[in-house]
């Protein structure tokens, strides 16, 4: 599994927007996290390496609880129930957002899954991984503390 050097500083120009709702249907939209760090994920139940990325996902999410900081995990154009039966095995802490066409996906060049993308508190992609990396680690959890408001 990747560790957090492997997180590439972010060269590809403007965030693009990201506006989805999640499993409830409660829209989200990444403008309105301004202030927090925000790791947005694009997964699918059926990719290996997304699944074994969750938990660590989680426990990075878990152990910055209360601070400026959250989760936005993309679901790539899978249906609901497949992705509710994946969340009974593995309960998530964070918002599972649902782009349906991929439409998402492709704004954010998300060709590979998992991709992830580290954005700062003033809404700035920082960081981008392509593939599986473990978010628990120390390095992810220090490349994160860096980008968090003082």
């Amino acid at each position: 599994m990747a560790v957090a050097q492997d997180l590439r500083p972010w060269g590809g120009g403007a965030t693009p927007p990201l506006a989805l709702s999640d499993l409830q249907g409660t829209p989200h939209r990444l403008d309105a996290y301004r202030g927090k760090v925000v790791l947005v994920n694009f997964w699918a139940t059926w990719c290996e390496p997304c699944r074994e990325e969750m938990p660590g996902i989680e426990r990075l999410r878990a152990s910055l609880a209360g601070r400026p900081f959250a989760v936005l995990a993309v679901n790539l154009a899978e249906p609901p129930s497949r992705i509710r039966a994946f969340l009974e095995r593995m309960p998530l802490g964070f918002p599972v957002l649902l782009d349906h066409d991929t439409t998402a996906a492709k704004a954010w060049k998300a060709r590979v899954l998992p991709a992830s993308f580290l954005i700062d508190a003033d809404g700035r992609i920082r960081y981008s991984h392509v593939g599986e990396i473990d978010w628990s680690q120390e390095h992810a959890r220090r490349a994160v503390a860096a980008l968090l408001p003082r």
